[in-house]
């Protein structure tokens, strides 16, 4: 007995030495100053100051005052911008086991898309998502759906060749058939597709939902409670609507998917990991792989296109970078094929405009928003727990110290005496997000915009529409939590007769 208290006593002491420790450095934390930024009024805070369009360029010049991490608060909810990417990289990576949890949403369920890798609470079911969307999305792994992705190319060059005006609609069809082809095996219509008309009604709903302030039932909860009926809860109707395309996003192309030979898709290859399972352990991770093949195939082709769409304004506006492009795939490539990817080592020009693509307009240019689990302290400063923070994609990818002249689209800034430079930083280190919420997908992504902007270069010119007002378009990007470009006329012309004749013949394998 003795022994016992000898050893529980000193036991005793240290938990309560640790326990006071812990307090006092939790006091100590409270007590240090909150992060600046712009003044608060009493209740609402910073909620007047925040505009409706485009907060990332707000943001930015707020950084030139109060510095890199900018503190606000809507309502009390503590708010931080995160302006440079040294300040993204210590709190996102090197601290990522308290900062990668989600704000939560009540609009997010109500829409039918909490299922989504994106939207999901930080935990063990967040985890286990991950981990079967990487084993299929890896680095390595990707290289398998190259053959697919270049299949598919000459059915994008071919719709532009028919019909040059619907560039922006064809761009979805076909990020959405390569994606469909990946994942499920299902060959897209050309025009019109089921499947790509539902992802693109959910992801509309999707972005709406998102949109910081949209919806008064994310500060009230008690709302979700009340009647569709009453006046005030329209969002009600809003949500139901939405949720039938977010629900079929993932649920229709599972149900129909398609194997053809030894090309197996993901869907089967996910499905197949389930195969000694049974009850109610089956029925949960074959709802953790539809999921998984799901968000692959929303978010990941909604994204992509909205890069694509600001490659096609790019080369509008900068026409001697479209000019570059074509003369090192003329010599690379030549006149009687299309660019593959086992071309791409040799284009170092052509890889560099895909990375000034994700630079110059990022399609998600506040990321997607992290929640601090815990007080913490940064710089000497507090950041309480629950604060809800944001990344200035669009902020830390124009900053001149690190892009001069950042408004420009200039390739040539990644490239040093021919080849790719280590001196300036990959775009996508800051475009697809950071931490442990990085962008699973962003890899068959970077495959997709590679193959089908040096198809497009290879065989088209892309000049400004000419109409009685002006011959270019400035670049605005649509507000919300994926930026697309406004809408944007152009003409798409084949670049000569041999690239015709490209565009226009078919493979036996794409019969």
């Amino acid at each position: 007995m003795s022994l016992n208290i000898a050893i529980a006593l000193p036991l005793a002491g240290f938990l309560f030495a640790l326990w006071l420790y812990r307090k006092a450095a939790v006091l100590s934390r409270r007590s240090l100053p909150l992060p600046p930024g712009p003044k608060r009024l009493p209740i609402i805070g910073n909620a007047l100051d925040i505009p409706a369009e485009q907060q990332w360029k707000v943001y930015a010049h707020w950084a030139q005052k109060h510095g890199d991490v900018v503190y606000l608060q809507v309502f009390g909810q503590p708010i931080i911008v995160l302006n440079t990417m040294k300040a993204v990289l210590d709190l996102f990576e090197k601290r990522s086991a308290n900062n990668s949890d989600r704000p939560h949403s009540e609009m997010i369920p109500l829409i039918g898309f909490d299922w989504s890798l994106g939207t999901m609470r930080y935990g063990q079911l967040w985890r286990r998502h991950r981990r079967a969307f990487h084993q299929f999305f890896n680095q390595s792994a990707v290289s398998a759906y190259e053959q697919r992705l270049c299949r598919l190319a000459p059915q994008f060059l071919r719709n532009l060749y028919k019909e040059p005006k619907g560039f922006a609609q064809h761009t979805e069809q076909v990020v959405g058939a390569q994606i469909l082809s990946i994942l499920y095996g299902i060959k897209a219509a050309e025009k019109d597709d089921e499947f790509i008309s539902i992802m693109e009604r959910g992801m509309r709903g999707v972005v709406i939902a998102f949109h910081s302030g949209s919806f008064l039932v994310d500060y009230l909860p008690f709302l979700k409670y009340v009647p569709a009926w009453m006046p005030g809860a329209s969002f009600k109707k809003k949500a139901a609507k939405w949720k039938v395309d977010c629900l079929a996003m993932k649920q229709l192309p599972w149900q129909n998917v398609v194997v053809n030979g030894s090309d197996v898709p993901v869907a089967v290859k996910l499905s197949e990991r389930l195969s000694h399972l049974d009850g109610e352990a089956y029925a949960a991770e074959e709802e953790i792989a539809e999921n998984v093949a799901g968000i692959a195939y929303a978010a990941g082709a909604d994204t992509t296109i909205s890069t694509l769409q600001c490659f096609f304004q790019a080369m509008i506006l900068f026409p001697e970078v479209q000019k570059s492009a074509q003369e090192e795939l003329t010599r690379v490539v030549g006149p009687y094929r299309l660019p593959e990817f086992s071309d791409r080592a040799a284009l170092p020009y052509i890889n560099a405009l895909c990375k000034e693509c994700l630079r110059w307009q990022p399609v998600v240019p506040l990321g997607l928003a992290h929640r601090s689990i815990a007080d913490d302290e940064y710089n000497g400063y507090l950041i309480p727990g629950g604060t809800i923070l944001y990344q200035n994609t669009w902020g830390i990818l124009h900053d001149p110290q690190m892009y001069p002249e950042p408004e420009e689209f200039k390739p040539e800034r990644y490239l040093k005496d021919g080849k790719m430079s280590a001196d300036v930083m990959d775009p996508a280190m800051a475009a697809f997000g950071a931490g442990r919420r990085i962008c699973p997908g962003r890899y068959l992504s970077d495959l997709s915009i590679f193959i089908n902007i040096a198809c497009v270069l290879h065989t088209f010119d892309i000049m400004p529409a000419l109409d009685a007002g002006s011959n270019k378009c400035e670049p605005i990007m649509m507000t919300g939590v994926v930026s697309h470009p406004e809408p944007f006329e152009c003409s798409v012309k084949p670049r000569s007769r041999l690239a015709e004749s490209l565009i226009l013949s078919r493979s036996a394998e794409e019969e």
